[in-house]
């Protein structure tokens, strides 16, 4: 298999999870007025995009053999 996407998979489910997991504490502080947690989570939200974009582009069909 694909090192690539083996490991750049697992790195991407995390930072999905982790960014679906601080939804409830975004909802909370919105709720209760507090804006900590809302910027909390958004910055785990920017830092799950963050990691997407960074991770896609090794899903190539052929890596390239001078990268490794």
């Amino acid at each position: 298999m694909n090192e690539y996407i083996k490991w750049g998979g697992a790195g991407i489910a995390l930072a999905v999870i982790g960014a679906v997991l601080i939804a409830s504490e975004i909802q909370h502080g919105i709720a209760a007025g507090d804006p900590l947690p809302v910027i909390y989570g958004g910055a785990v939200v920017l830092a799950a995009l963050v990691t997407v974009l960074t991770i896609v582009p090794s899903f190539r069909k052929e890596p390239d053999p001078a990268h490794d």
